[in-house]
């Protein structure tokens, strides 16, 4: 199957997001959740837990250190400790599920994970610092088992964990999403206004977006607003607009029959030559290339 160029933004050092204390019991050392729910509540925030997240229903924009990309039904992602995340759901999704399983690095024990027979693991969790996504086998295994993971005795948990963990590790074909350090220093009031420019980049992404307007919104002048987000996403504001764009405009010349214009157009390109002119200039194809090689992906045999 021909692969498909992936848009995503990376930058230099992932930004200090909200700190989120993960409440676990005192005969719990692993912590996992299933949720279904229009939106996914939670800000952009880091934990010193690692992370592993599926995406079982639901479209939209995820930031995961460096890396912002759009996520589809199937996403999973581990995510190490301390990296900046949030998945924020399209406007227009009806309704998003997910499933993740969170665990300190040192969940078996300071020095586990250091052994020769777990130095796979080991790797995965000390590499991961971008965050880390997988090919379509081994995601289709190791959602099988975390969906298994609630009906499990909390020894049998563990077994399974270390499962999923060890799989993951293997895989030859998987992706780091980003790059591996330290986090920027923004201080609260900096954090809020970044989480706001997020939402509002979710929420108005098809329509025109103007730089001095959200700059305004966050209450700052337009070169320090240029700045901070520089600073946070290692990108200028409107490349990443304009990347989020052509990205939403691949998902719909794959899952839709609906016309090159009218995608255009849906995308907030207010002319089709400025649109083809993007779209070529980011995937290397011009638009109904892109389709055609999507249709006849789909027309190999599995």
């Amino acid at each position: 199957m021909p692969k498909t160029k992936v848009l995503e933004m990376h930058q230099n050092a992932p930004p200090r997001a909200n700190f989120e204390k993960i409440v676990t019991s005192k005969q719990q050392s692993v912590f996992w959740k299933h949720e279904i729910q229009k939106q996914f509540l939670t800000p952009y925030h880091y934990h010193p837990e690692c992370e592993i997240i599926h995406i079982r229903q639901g479209f939209g924009r995820r930031w995961v250190g460096g890396s912002i990309a759009h996520f589809d039904p199937g996403d999973l992602v581990f995510i190490a400790p301390n990296v900046p995340h949030v998945w924020q759901v399209a406007p227009e999704c009806p309704q998003a599920e997910t499933f993740y399983i969170q665990f300190l690095p040192d969940f078996m024990g300071a020095d586990f994970f250091k052994l020769p027979e777990m130095q796979s693991v080991g790797d995965l969790m000390a590499t991961a610092g971008g965050g880390v996504t997988f090919s379509e086998p081994v995601c289709s295994e190791v959602v099988t088992l975390l969906e298994k993971i609630p009906e499990l005795s909390s020894s049998k948990c563990l077994l399974s964990l270390l499962d999923i963990l060890d799989r993951l590790s293997q895989d030859q074909d998987s992706r780091p999403l980003g790059i591996a350090t330290g986090r920027v220093g923004l201080k609260q009031r900096q954090e809020e206004r970044i989480d706001k420019v997020f939402q509002y980049i979710n929420r108005h992404l098809t329509e025109p977006i103007s730089q001095a307007e959200i700059a305004q919104r966050v209450h700052l002048s337009p070169p320090a607003f240029s700045r901070l987000f520089k600073k946070t996403t290692g990108k200028r504001f409107m490349q990443v607009v304009t990347e989020l764009r052509i990205s939403q405009a691949c998902r719909l010349l794959a899952e839709t029959n609906r016309s090159i214009s009218e995608i255009a157009y849906s995308c907030g390109y207010e002319t089709l030559t400025h649109f083809n002119s993007r779209f070529r200039q980011i995937m290397e194809m011009t638009p109904s290339k892109y389709r055609r090689n999507r249709e006849d992906a789909g027309k190999q045999p599995s």
